[in-house]
């Protein structure tokens, strides 16, 4: 059960690592080595990407402590999720789907009706999660993903992608 989701501030991102961190053995034998950095994270990852996005991390009910979290970020037309995590040892409680029901509304309150993110293709669970919040794959080939907009998903690429997109109703 969710307590609630509430925007991260830079000295919560300590909770953002440690659920990314928590999930890294879910990605090291799949993740190409150059991106391994981007699912094993420290407090300069956190510097970075706390200037570029929103980050709102979900408390679980009777707790104090944070289960998951997800990013978000408007660019152009679409609104990307550039992280979207629950603490390892609790999927499959509505977390995530707590996260995505957020983040929806986020993007329609920001104006924006296209919902967009990456996916390891290797990452079955994960693929699965998101066709059943409504994802389909988008662009699949990497010459097209780093083609969109001018190269606008360049510096977010990872190896072996796919990129989803959810179209959300006003």
């Amino acid at each position: 059960m969710v307590t609630g989701i509430v925007r991260a501030t830079r000295d919560m991102m300590v909770h953002v690592q440690d659920i990314i961190n928590s999930n890294y053995p879910l990605y090291e034998g799949i993740v190409d080595p150059r991106d391994i950095g981007e699912h094993r994270v420290d407090g300069a990852w956190a510097r970075r990407n706390f200037a570029i996005r929103e980050f709102y991390l979900l408390r679980e009910a009777g707790s104090t402590s944070y289960v998951g979290f997800g990013s978000f970020q408007v660019l152009g037309n679409f609104a990307y999720v550039g992280y979207l995590y629950v603490r390892h040892g609790y999927h499959q409680r509505g977390y995530g789907k707590a996260i995505v029901s957020f983040l929806e509304r986020r993007a329609v309150d920001a104006g924006v009706h296209d919902l967009r993110l990456f996916v390891n293709e290797k990452a079955t669970w994960a693929r699965e999660f998101y066709a059943r919040m409504g994802f389909t794959v988008f662009l699949s080939r990497k010459e097209d993903i780093l083609g969109l907009n001018g190269g606008i998903m360049a510096s977010f690429y990872e190896e072996n992608s796919l990129f989803l997109r959810k179209v959300l109703d006003a």
